[in-house]
C-alpha cells in the first residue's frame, strides 16, 4: 500500500511511493459536477478532503480549543491570546482560532457531496464513494460536537452540492444533523468500504465503525443531558446499546488493524503508520511544497504553514536556557555559565536536536500539576508504562554532538563533568526527591540539586518548566544537534486521528451506561485489555534503555471492581493525551466542571503552586460560531442573533 500526501492545491493527483519525481498538477479554484464524472476527478476530490485534515490535526490551533483549558493543560509561558482566552473560558465569537473547524469543514463536506452525486457517471467503484460519504460524516459530526446546530443546506438544498456562492444560512437543529446526515453517512460507509484500505492512511470499514459508535454514544449523551426527543423514536438506551453493538464488532473483527503489543509501540516515531492507527493526517518529508509547511516552520517561505504539523512544538518546554541558566548558580559555582543573556554557542548543554525527545521548544501549552498527581499518579508509574509512552521528564547532554563543537568539556552542578548522553535535569515521580537534594533559587529557577544534574519535582513545575509531550516528538533524517533547519521544522509524523485502543473506551463506556454486554467484553475487561498492554514495557523513555517488565498483573489487580464513568475518563486521558479529544469527552459526559474548573501550576520565577479557577458555565459546553460567518451573511440582525449559540 501506498500513503497518501496531500498539496496547497484543491485538488491534485495522488504521490506514488515508488515515484522520484513530483506528478504533475491541475490545481483548481471551482469544483463543478463535471469533474467529479471522471475516476481521476473523484480522487483528486478525495485526495483535497484528505488534505483538509491537517488544517486541524497537527496545528496549534486545535491543541489550544481541544486541550487548553481542560484538566489536561493550560497555557504556557510562549502563550498567545486565544490560548490564554480558552484556558479562561473568556472565548469570544471574534476570536479567530475558532475559524480551525468551522471554515475547514465545510469545503470538504461540498466536495464530499459532489463525489456522492456524481460518482455514477463515472462508473468509478461504490467504496470511492463511501469513502466520500464517510468523510461528510466525520466533518458533520466534528462541528456538531463543537457549535451544535450546524447548517445541512450549504447554497443548493440539504446535503446537496453546491457550485454557487451563497450569502444565506440557516442552521438545522443538532438531531437532525445526526439522523439526516452522520448516521445514514457512517452506516453507507461501513457497508461500502473495504476493510483493507486503498492506501496506507485512508478510510477503512474499521474506521467507519468506530466512528459510528462514538457518534452513536454522543449522540446518546447529548439526548440524556439536554432532555431531547429523538426523531427516530430511539431512547438514549438504545442509542448506548448500537454505540456498544457497532464498537465490539470493530473489536473482534479488527482485521487488518490490530494493537500494537505495547504502549510505547503506539507512539514511537519509527513505527509509524502501525496497525492500531485507524485514521491520520498525514504528512511527507520529501517536499516542502507537498507537506504544505517550510523551513523552520516560521511562517516564511512557500506557504502560511497553517496546515503544518506543530504538535511537536506546542507543548515542548524550553530545555535550551532554562537547563542551562541554573547550573551557573549551584552553590555558587560559576564554571559554565555566568547568567542566561551570556548564553553562547561554547556554553549550551543541550542544542535543538531533530529527535523524538527534543525539537522546536514553543511552550505554548503546558500540563497542569493535576497530570501527575490524578491521571498519572506518581504510585502507578512503575507498572503503568504509559506516562514513560507519553511525556519526556529526562533531558540529556548533546552538546558533544554538535557541528563544530570545540573539544571543551563542561561543568554542570557540583563541578561535575557532564558529557554526551549524561543527564542535565529530570522531573523525579514525587517531591520525596527534596529530602536527599538541596534546593536551590537563583530567582529565575527554583529546583533541587547535589548532584550533576537539576531536579524539578512535581510542586515545581511551571508554565515554563514541564515535562514534555515525547509522543509527538519529531523523527528527521538529519539529527544533528543544532542542524537548522531540521532542528525547527514541524513534524513530518502523522497526527493520529482515530486509534483502536479508543474503540475499546468507547464500548466500555457505553457498557457503563447501561448497554448490555457479551460475555467477555464487559466494561472492566474491555479497559483491562488496554491496562494489561500498558504494564507490558519494552523500553524506558526516562532510563533511556531497553525494559522487559511485565507489570500487566499488577495493572488487573490495580483496576476497580466497579467501571465508572469517571475511571473511563482517566483512562481516555491515559491512553489519549493531548490527541485532540479531552474537550470533547468533558463536554459530551457534562463532566466539564467537575475535571477543568480548577487547576494547579507554579507561574514562572516561583516556587509557589497557584490553583486557578475557571469560569465554567453551560454556554462553554459549545463554542461560538466565529464572527467571520457573520461578516459574510446577508441575513436579517434578528436571524443573525438567532444564528449565535446562546450566550455568546
Amino acid at each position: 500500500m501506498k500513503k497518501i500526501f496531500f498539496t496547497l492545491f484543491a485538488l491534485t493527483a495522488l504521490l506514488s511511493a515508488a515515484c522520484t519525481k513530483i506528478l504533475e498538477e491541475q490545481p483548481r479554484a471551482q469544483m463543478t459536477p463535471e469533474f467529479f464524472s471522471t475516476e481521476q476527478g473523484i480522487k483528486s476530490g478525495l485526495t483535497a478532503v484528505y488534505s483538509q485534515l491537517r488544517w486541524m490535526y497537527g496545528p496549534a490551533g486545535m491543541m489550544y480549543m481541544t486541550v487548553c483549558g481542560t484538566d489536561e493543560a493550560t497555557y504556557g509561558d510562549n502563550k498567545d491570546g486565544y490560548g490564554e482566552q480558552l484556558d479562561a473560558y473568556n472565548i469570544t465569537s471574534g476570536n479567530s482560532g475558532l475559524t480551525t473547524v468551522w471554515n475547514n469543514t465545510f469545503p470538504a463536506i461540498n466536495t464530499c457531496s459532489g463525489i456522492i452525486e456524481e460518482a455514477s457517471e463515472a462508473g468509478v467503484d461504490a467504496a470511492l464513494v463511501a469513502e466520500a460519504k464517510f468523510f461528510r460524516a466525520f466533518n458533520y459530526f466534528l462541528l456538531v460536537q463543537t457549535f451544535g446546530d450546524v447548517p445541512l443546506d450549504l447554497g443548493s438544498g440539504e446535503l446537496k452540492f453546491n457550485t454557487t456562492p451563497s450569502r444565506f444560512s440557516t442552521r438545522n437543529k443538532t438531531e437532525d444533523v445526526y439522523t439526516k446526515a452522520i448516521f445514514p453517512d457512517l452506516q453507507a460507509a461501513v457497508e461500502g468500504l473495504p476493510e483493507t484500505p486503498r492506501e496506507v492512511t485512508a478510510t477503512n470499514k474499521i474506521a467507519a465503525r468506530h466512528f459510528l459508535a462514538k457518534a452513536y454514544l454522543t449522540y446518546a449523551w447529548w439526548l440524556e443531558r439536554n432532555g431531547k426527543t429523538d426523531p427516530a423514536g430511539k431512547t438514549p438506551a438504545q442509542y448506548y446499546q448500537l454505540a456498544y453493538d457497532v464498537a465490539l464488532e470493530a473489536i473482534k473483527n479488527p482485521t487488518p488493524f490490530a494493537l500494537q503489543p505495547t504502549f510505547y509501540d503506539v507512539n514511537v516515531a519509527t513505527n509509524d503508520y502501525n496497525k492500531e492507527i485507524l485514521l491520520s493526517a498525514d504528512h511527507t518529508a520529501s517536499s516542502y511544497l507537498y507537506d504544505e509547511s517550510s523551513s523552520g516552520s516560521g511562517g516564511s517561505g512557500p506557504h502560511s504553514d497553517l496546515k503544518a504539523n506543530r504538535s511537536n512544538f506546542v507543548m515542548l518546554m524550553d530545555f535550551e536556557l532554562s537547563i542551562v541558566v541554573p547550573m551557573s548558580n549551584a552553590k555558587g559555582d560559576a564554571d559554565s555559565v555566568k547568567d542566561g543573556s551570556t548564553v553562547t554557542q561554547n556554553n549550551r548543554f543541550i542544542y535543538r536536536q531533530a529527535v523524538q525527545s527534543l525539537g522546536r521548544p514553543w511552550r505554548l501549552i503546558a500540563p497542569t500539576h493535576e497530570v501527575f498527581t490524578k491521571t498519572f499518579p506518581a504510585a502507578d508509574r512503575e507498572n503503568d508504562s504509559r506516562f514513560d509512552g507519553t511525556f519526556a521528564t529526562v533531558f540529556r547532554a548533546n552538546y558533544q554532538s554538535r557541528a563544530g563543537y570545540d573539544g571543551k568539556a563542561l561543568k554542570g552542578m557540583n563541578k561535575i563533568d557532564v558529557k554526551d548522553g549524561d543527564t542535565v535535569f529530570y522531573f523525579p515521580p514525587t517531591d520525596d526527591t527534596k529530602s536527599s537534594l538541596t534546593a536551590i533559587s537563583n530567582g529565575s529557577y527554583h529546583y533541587y540539586s547535589d548532584k550533576p544534574y537539576a531536579a524539578w519535582t512535581p510542586s515545581l513545575i511551571t508554565r515554563h518548566n514541564f515535562p514534555s509531550v515525547w509522543k509527538f516528538g519529531p523523527n528527521r533524517d538529519n539529527k544533528t544537534p543544532n542542524s537548522n533547519p531540521p532542528m525547527n521544522d514541524a513534524s513530518t509524523r502523522p497526527f493520529p486521528i482515530a486509534k483502536l485502543s479508543e474503540t475499546y473506551l468507547i464500548a466500555a463506556e457505553a457498557a457503563v451506561k447501561g448497554a448490555a454486554t457479551q460475555a467477555g467484553y464487559s466494561a472492566r475487561e474491555l479497559v483491562n485489555v488496554l491496562r494489561a498492554r500498558a504494564g507490558k514495557w519494552k523500553w524506558s523513555n526516562s532510563g533511556n534503555a531497553a525494559k522487559t517488565d511485565d507489570k500487566s498483573q499488577e495493572m488487573l489487580s490495580a483496576t476497580p471492581a466497579e467501571i465508572t464513568i469517571d475511571y473511563i475518563l482517566m483512562e481516555r486521558s491515559r491512553e489519549l493525551y493531548a490527541e485532540n479529544l479531552r474537550w470533547y469527552d468533558l463536554t459530551r459526559t457534562g463532566k466539564l466542571e467537575d475535571y477543568a474548573k480548577e487547576y494547579t501550576i507554579c507561574e514562572n520565577r516561583s516556587a509557589e503552586a497557584v490553583k486557578h479557577t475557571r469560569s465554567i458555565e453551560k454556554k462553554h459546553y459549545l463554542r461560538p460560531v466565529p464572527g467571520s460567518q457573520f461578516d459574510n451573511m446577508d441575513n436579517t440582525d434578528k436571524e443573525k442573533e438567532a444564528y449565535q449559540n446562546t450566550g455568546y
